[in-house]
């Protein structure tokens, strides 16, 4: 079992609090919200050239260990975290029509 199917999910429906708590307190327009769901959107669509980004950085840095466990990790860390990402995008967009 593959805990971060649990875990980012979870974490990305987090995202509702800030975002229903901005549309209450400050009145923003609908095209805030829209623009910060196209804006997880785009990051979903990037995220394993991000992700091997992060890694070479890593390596860059001399975490080679880390960038060696970030690799072995990538297949079972980047499908639920795209998943997480495209929660927060819906999310985004669902508060636009609050």
């Amino acid at each position: 079992m593959n805990i971060w199917w649990i875990v980012l999910p979870l974490l990305g429906c987090t995202w509702a609090v800030p975002m229903i708590g901005i549309n209450q307190a400050a009145g923003v327009p609908w095209w805030f919200f829209v623009c910060i769901g196209c804006f997880w959107l785009i990051v979903c669509a990037a995220a394993e050239p991000l992700y091997d980004w992060g890694i070479r950085i890593r390596r860059k840095m001399g975490l080679t260990r880390l960038a060696d466990w970030g690799e072995r990790m990538k297949p079972r860390l980047l499908p639920p975290a795209r998943l997480a990402l495209l929660i927060m995008a819906l999310i985004s967009l669902a508060t636009a029509w609050l």
